[in-house]
């Protein structure tokens, strides 16, 4: 049983994890099923406190609030998630402008901002809004030494939100 406690030791002490590699693959996996050529970088990280996710420019939290910023090209947005609503509701904003929004959040969709912004009546077909759920067990990275921290018990859930007008990004 000590095994057990030890291998589930997460504990939300910071708002800033990293994202680990594993996802990062996967997200730009689903991004190539989904015909969004990105070239493997994101051209903005919404919201970082390192240099974790391969983007051509970063929202770092300390300098610039990314809920404030204009979001372009391909955003990526792994946010606090005790603020996850905000997120979600500033990816949206920005999606309805064309940009094309890809968030890493929880799976809580018996959340009222899931409803709102990513469900339609409770199904998963909103115009240009796609979801992969991932298994739990994820395992985040501390951003002050990039070890592993404990497992994070929920599902995770990638959103890509596709803009209907693309804001052409020149690389």
């Amino acid at each position: 049983m000590k095994e057990e406690i030890s291998k589930y030791n997460f504990e939300q002490k910071r708002s800033d994890y990293l994202t680990p590699p594993c996802v990062i693959s996967k997200i730009f996996d689903l991004l190539k099923e989904l015909n969004i050529d990105c070239d493997n970088i994101f051209s903005l990280d919404t919201c970082c406190s390192k240099n974790n996710i391969p983007a051509r420019f970063r929202y770092y939290e300390k300098q610039f609030d990314g809920l404030l910023m204009n979001w372009f090209g391909i955003s990526y947005c792994n946010p606090p998630y005790k603020e996850c609503d905000k997120w979600v509701k500033k990816a949206y904003s920005e999606f309805k402008k064309g940009v094309i929004c890809v968030l890493l959040i929880p799976a809580r969709t018996e959340t009222a901002y899931w409803h709102k912004y990513l469900l339609e009546d409770g199904m998963i077909n909103k115009r240009n809004i796609y979801i992969k759920f991932l298994r739990k067990g994820l395992k985040f990275l501390n951003p002050d030494d990039d070890s592993e921290m404990g497992v994070f018990k929920n599902s995770l859930a990638i959103v890509v939100m596709n803009g209907e007008n693309e804001v052409k990004y020149d690389r």
